[in-house]
Order: C-alpha cells, then structure tokens, then sequence
C-alpha cells in the first residue's frame, strides 16, 4: 500500500488539507498531479490514483474549501474564488502541475486553466462539464433538466445540509452505493470515511454552496468564459451510464480548446468514475500525463 502523507498549508488565506503521495521532491522530467475533488467527496475519491500514479508522479489531492479538513468558510464558494484557491495551491507547488478533477473538481479545473493558464501543463476532466457546454446541454434537453433537478433543490435554505448531514449522512450513503454502476465500488469502509466527514453539517453547508454560488454568478460567469480556450492539451473521460451529467456534455468540446482534446468514454461505468473504474482510469491518465515527460 502507498504511504501517502498528509499535512496542512495556508493558501489563499485559508487552511487546506492535502494528501499527498510519491517521489518529494517530484522528478526533474515529471509534473506533479493536482487532483481536485467533487461533491460530496474528499481527497479520498482518488485513493485508487494516489496509490496507482505514485510511482512516477507527485500527486497531491487536497479537500477543497470546506471540505474534509480544510477550512470551512463564511464565504468564497464561488468558482471565482475556489479556481483562486487552487491557483495559490499551485503557487506552493512545483508548478506548471498536471490538472486532474472531477464533477464540482472538473468544473474549477476548466476555471483554473482559462483563468491561470501558465500554472496548468496539462488538463484532465473526469464527469465535470464545461460551463458553458453543461448549460447548452441543459436547456436543450428534457433528460438533462430531469437529471438535473437536485441543483434546482439545492438552492432551498437550510433544508438540503440538514438532509444530507443527518443520520450520519445516511441520504448520502445510500446514494453513492446505489448510483454506482459497477458492484462493490464502495466498501463500508469507504462509506465510513466519508460518513465521518458529512456528518458535518457546516461542511454540507458548504458543498451545497457550491451550487447554490454557480447559479448567482452564472451571468457573469458566461461573460468570463466568452471566447477563452484552454492552452493545455486536454483529456475528458466520461461513463456512459452517469446519473447526473449525459455524454451529451462530451460533445461539441473543441471550440474550448486551442488544440482538441482527447475524449474517451468508458463502458458500463457511472459517474464516480475513478472510484468505480479505477484500472480504465488510471491507465488513461498515466498515458496522457507521460507524454509530458519532455515538456
């Protein structure tokens, strides 16, 4: 088993929790791997890429504001501010990084690499939709709008935190184990250790933040992405079977890049993806991010 390490940084004035695993100081030819995190997980969704990817990189997955250990705040749940978390994480890195995330991590991995493009090497996006792409998709189509009802509720006070956080996160629990598609993804111990973290009430108050910040700031949001590519090369992995974001989201992805990104779609797997095909995964980001060896 790797032996990952943990230890706290201060960045963007906050306290941010970050595992980390593999060669320190990382090698001369290889960029380290940044792996951001979705809701409602912790830097624990990428134990599979922490144990898999360590031999050859540096990977580091922090909890995202609020999340886990890191610090939860009275605000800064915009993805302004979070893509700025990050980009002050990279800062304490040996950077430019690798780009890793998924879901709510994809969506400030787009963020990060138009926003602070010298800071991102190369960019990866599991099940997080471009901005622009996922409001396109969900507008134009009634499954996508289904599919999409719960950003809806999320924007409820109080009401979804206090949900999501009782009973242990029992709501929560159930939902991982039965929105993934493949068998046994989820061990009960993997269940406890994100238990422990939403029986926080003030933590799923801050996730749902998350959503709740993307929908007032949405205007202005579009004005920012409005003609900014990525600079990066790009890869995008998607299950085919994803309760919450349709491969539609996969489409149409090369206006946003200056050079078209890779897109691979994974069969017979849902939306946790590195969680629940761990192997697939692994071994398209460890093709993807060897071809910076030279870079």
């Amino acid at each position: 088993m790797t032996d990952i390490r943990h230890r706290f940084i201060t960045a963007h004035g906050i306290r941010m929790h970050l595992a980390e695993a593999g060669p320190e100081p990382p090698a001369a030819d290889r960029r380290p791997v940044l792996l951001l995190h979705g809701f409602p997980e912790l830097w624990y969704s990428w134990r599979h890429q922490l144990e898999s990817l360590s031999d050859a990189f540096l990977c580091v997955a922090p909890d995202l504001r609020g999340y886990g250990q890191t610090e939860i705040t009275p605000a800064g749940y915009d993805t302004f501010t979070l893509a700025a978390d990050v980009a002050a994480l990279i800062d304490q890195l040996p950077g430019p990084v690798n780009l890793v995330g998924h879901d709510w991590g994809g969506i400030v991995a787009w963020h990060v690499a138009l926003e602070y493009p010298d800071k991102v090497a190369r960019l990866a996006i599991l099940a997080g939709p471009h901005p622009v792409r996922y409001w396109e998709v969900l507008w134009s189509s009634w499954r996508q709008f289904k599919m999409s009802q719960y950003v809806l509720q999320f924007q409820i006070p109080f009401l979804p935190e206090w949900l999501l956080s009782r009973n242990r996160g029992e709501f929560l629990a159930r939902m991982l184990r039965r929105s993934a598609v493949r068998p046994g993804t989820f061990t009960d111990q993997d269940i406890e250790v994100y238990r422990q973290a939403w029986s926080n009430r003030n933590s799923m108050w801050a996730g749902v933040n998350y959503y709740r910040q993307v929908l007032r700031r949405q205007r202005e949001l579009q004005k920012f992405y409005r003609g900014r590519k990525v600079q990066c090369p790009g890869l995008v992995i998607w299950g085919d079977k994803d309760f919450a974001l349709s491969l539609a989201m996969t489409e149409k992805l090369e206006r946003f890049f200056v050079s078209p990104p890779r897109i691979e779609i994974i069969s017979n797997c849902g939306h946790w993806l590195q969680q629940e095909a761990p192997t697939e995964c692994n071994h398209l980001l460890r093709e993807f991010l060897r071809e910076t060896s030279s870079q």
